[in-house]
């Protein structure tokens, strides 16, 4: 009925235009005609005109509507439909039946009448988000509605623009390091191992890992760095696949983690505090106190009780891997004396000669020694691996 009663009204819509405006100008015939042709005259016309259309309009909208329906629907009922505005009212209501089940406007028709809440919660029903409480028309966005907009806005934002590859990430130098012959130069040169020392600080007994100087800075020849790094790395695998001790020391801040992960992977032993003097030289004072038990090829203990004899037998390293040479000179040094194999970052203000295998390199960066450390250990790793395996076969 609702459909009928429109498409009615546009029918009805000329002939009451053309009413009001016959009314309009015959309300404003005082006015005399011989004036017509002059503007002031027009003007004057249609603001009367306009203000009549406002006091009409203004009394119309005092009107109840519940006397204001009837006489509508008296109105519109009069008459009969021509052929032709039957086949017009046939098409309009056809159109709008169709429009309104392709846009699905009445499939909530019971929220009609409900309060805006509880219409929400109806037409909410059937989304992805049924907890999700709509904002009226004429309010703000809720924080919900702003992330949803957010989000869907994202999904097809978030991929645009170019894709960045070959990201440095320094934190996967300690968790997850390159093998020794994947590791490059490009690798060693983002992590900033060419950078040496002060020029003032120089030792010269490093002159042949000298690359050059650039403001006051000794530049690294990571040629040699590579080279060197790639020789120490046999030397750790050897020794782990071997069976032996190595011990990993770094006494700086920020040193710990990285050790701890080289210890575990080739199954060694770290210092990252003070190195207490004597430990190699004077083991039997030092070690004293130490709990020591046997195990077997597999580094599992074997439960076994110890006899004097073997307690008091000292266990030094096999290998010494020092990340700062520098401030362990006494370490080195004990190493030298007890005849332990060192393998120790040289930066341009150490002595290479007290170290059996250096390695040129930046020892002041984490980033650097992380590196560097991470290689060795990976080296370890593998070695290990190998010992394990030939183990298992026998």
């Amino acid at each position: 009925m609702q459909r009928h009663i429109c498409a009615r009204s546009f029918r009805r819509l000329p002939s009451l235009r053309s009413a009001c405006l016959s009314r309009r100008f015959q309300s404003s015939s005082s006015i005399p005609a011989n004036n017509s042709s002059n503007d002031e005259v027009l003007l004057l016309q249609q603001k009367q005109m306009y203000d009549e259309i406002r006091a009409e309009l203004k009394s119309l909208s005092e009107v109840p509507e519940d006397e204001m329906l009837p006489e509508l629907k008296k109105s519109l009922g009069e008459g009969e439909l021509s052929a032709k505005e039957q086949l017009l009212d046939n098409e309009l209501s056809e159109f709008f039946k169709s429009y309104a089940q392709s846009n699905k406007l009445f499939e909530n028709a019971t929220s009609v009448g409900r309060s805006p809440a509880a219409a929400a919660a109806v037409t909410t029903t059937n989304k992805p988000y049924p907890n999700l409480i709509p904002s009226t028309n004429d309010k703000p966005y809720t924080s919900q509605e702003l992330f949803l907009r957010q989000f869907r806005h994202s999904l097809h934002t978030a991929k645009l623009g170019s894709a960045i590859s070959k990201v440095y990430f320094p934190h996967k130098d300690i968790f997850y390091p390159p093998l020794p012959e994947a590791i490059t130069v490009e690798n060693l040169l983002s992590a900033g191992v060419h950078l040496g020392q002060s020029t003032s600080l120089w030792r010269s007994s490093t002159q042949s890992y000298v690359y050059g100087e650039y403001k006051g800075v000794h530049i690294i020849d990571l040629n040699q760095t590579l080279s060197c790094l790639k020789r120490a790395a046999k030397v750790v695998e050897g020794v782990s696949e071997s069976g032996g001790i190595i011990l990993f020391l770094g006494t700086r801040k920020g040193q710990k983690r990285g050790l701890e992960e080289a210890a575990k992977k080739t199954h060694g032993y770290y210092v990252s505090t003070r190195w207490i003097p004597g430990t190699l030289t004077n083991s039997t004072e030092i070690s004293g106190i130490w709990e020591k038990q046997e195990i077997d090829s597999h580094d599992t203990p074997t439960q076994r009780a110890l006899s004097p004899n073997e307690t008091s037998k000292q266990v030094k390293p096999d290998l010494l891997v020092v990340l700062n040479p520098t401030e362990n000179r006494n370490a080195l040094l004990e190493a030298i004396k007890s005849r332990v194999p060192t393998i120790a970052i040289i930066d341009t203000d150490s002595e290479p000669s007290l170290v059996t295998y250096p390695i040129p390199g930046n020892d002041d960066s984490l980033r650097s020694v992380n590196l560097l450390l991470g290689v060795l250990a990976r080296a370890g790793q593998r070695g290990l691996q190998n010992r394990l395996t030939q183990n298992d076969k026998n």
